[in-house]
């Protein structure tokens, strides 16, 4: 079997689990998140939305550290993996610290004392997720997002449920750190009992340096990556009111359920198999404008249909209150689309290993980021939310001229590869435009849509072959029927 089938094999098992584990959890945690929007206020999804912002900043020195580093060791051993676990459990320990008594400085800031337990509730989650990273680890080198699903959709069943009766009971914010805590007890103890790998709890100074070395850029720059992402939410809930904090909150977590979680689902898988060919640099532009292709022909017709139907979408799923949320839904919709090619191009960082590239890449974004930051800082929400826009046009242009740099790929070729997918998503986007004329009833507007919207852009792309659709589904298919 050649080395190309072999990879295209692994990408398309990984990726349709890797898919299925993602969609699972996040259809059932959608579906309490509407029920839970119904019994609760914007105002409790803003308070909880200001404390993940610190907890999230904190996860990430984990996530995109150490379980990275021994993803890209080809060599790794149980030693590299004890050591790591020690390392993973000490910074969640002192993470946790550090918010527990950081909390009233916080509340005092958003003038709010509800903010102090609920972040020292929350922050918990810093020590319960440090015991998950290793298996999270050993099933990603595996390439094995089948187990991470089934772990992850109990959880998400059983915390969902744990949050819907609380929220039915006690009808206020605890209700979802109830269920934000459930979620990731539930998870990590599957994914240690699923995992069936075991290792002597040791710690090697001389493979802490190793791992270190490669990390500690990564670290920083995920870390100046996130503190910026999340600055947004941190200023609205400051400027603006927690209730719209809430709205921009909502339209942010549709954004991720309807188009973000596929790019990094499919990132995610593409991890390893850029590390497996980090010394062709051909086939590293291969594997990279193959995955970004797939990629855009699922987000590009989701994020144009959601824009159009945005305002049915809202108001039927959410109810009347939460209307404004469909205005900002609008506005950050169209970052996915220039988000999508700066997260595969980020990738290219962790495969070659020049994660000194990553960090200056980082700063010189944010230098960017922080001069649009400040002059629409006094705007309105809307013109708030449209500096983000410009922002990630900016980084889109600099995360392309570094992996330009690294594997020659250039912001033509990617641009070029994903024109056809983009122009399919405008035609399917005008035709779904049309329901307005039709009919004026949401219900219809919605349901009349989609239907439109899937059926015309399946007959696009089957009829122009685009991004090898036909090629891909029978390989998609075919896996799905061994």
């Amino acid at each position: 079997m050649s080395d190309n089938t072999n990879i295209k094999k692994k990408a398309v098992k990984g990726v349709a689990w890797s898919a299925i584990e993602r969609f699972s959890v996040q259809g059932v945690q959608f579906i309490i998140s509407i029920i839970l929007a119904r019994l609760l206020t914007p105002s409790d999804f803003g308070l909880v939305a200001i404390v993940l912002v610190f907890s999230t900043i904190f996860q990430a020195i984990n996530e995109s550290g150490f379980n990275t580093a021994l993803v890209h060791k080809q060599d790794r051993d149980n030693l590299d993996f004890s050591t790591a676990f020690v390392t993973n459990l000490a910074i969640g320990v002192i993470s946790y610290c550090i918010l527990f008594f950081l909390a009233p400085l916080i509340a005092k800031f958003y003038e709010n004392e509800n903010l102090i337990n609920v972040m020292r509730l929350c922050s918990l989650s810093l020590i319960i997720n440090a015991f998950g990273l290793i298996p999270m680890a050993v099933f990603t080198i595996r390439v094995d997002f089948k187990t991470q699903a089934r772990a992850s959709f109990t959880a998400a069943v059983i915390s969902g449920l744990a949050g819907i009766v609380s929220a039915y009971y006690i009808k206020n914010v605890y209700a979802i750190v109830i269920q934000y805590l459930a979620y990731n007890i539930v998870y990590v103890s599957l994914m240690w009992m699923f995992v069936k790998y075991s290792f002597n709890v040791r710690f090697s100074t001389e493979r802490f340096k190793s791992l270190w070395n490669y990390a500690y850029k990564l670290i920083l720059a995920r870390l100046i990556y996130l503190i910026f992402d999340d600055i947004y939410s941190l200023a609205i809930g400051k400027l603006y009111t927690p209730a719209q904090l809430g709205f921009y909150n909502r339209a942010n977590s549709f954004r991720q359920v309807s188009s973000k979680n596929i790019i990094n689902i499919v990132q995610r898988v593409s991890v390893p198999l850029l590390c497996e060919n980090q010394k062709d640099n051909l086939a590293m532009v291969r594997v990279h404008l193959k995955f970004m292709k797939a990629t855009a022909l699922m987000v590009f017709p989701i994020v144009t249909g959601l824009m159009v139907l945005s305002k049915p979408f809202i108001t039927v799923l959410l109810g009347e209150k939460w209307l404004p949320t469909a205005d900002l839904f609008l506005l950050v919709c169209p970052i996915e689309f220039f988000y999508l090619i700066s997260t595969f191009n980020r990738n290219i960082y962790n495969a070659t290993g020049k994660t000194d590239w990553a960090l200056q890449s980082e700063i010189v974004k944010k230098m960017f980021f922080i001069l649009i930051f400040l002059i629409t800082l006094n705007s309105s929400l809307q013109v708030f939310l449209i500096g983000l826009i410009i922002i990630s046009i900016l980084e889109m242009l600099y995360d392309t001229y570094f992996a330009k740099k690294q594997i020659g790929v250039t912001l033509f070729e990617q641009l070029k590869s994903l024109l056809p997918v983009l122009l399919a998503s405008a035609v399917m986007g005008l035709l779904v435009s049309f329901v307005y004329f039709i009919t004026s009833n949401i219900y219809f507007q919605l349901i009349i849509g989609v239907i439109i919207g899937v059926v015309s852009y399946t007959f696009i792309c089957y009829c122009f072959d685009i991004s090898d659709f036909k090629a891909n589904v029978t390989i998609f298919l075919k896996s799905k029927i061994r």
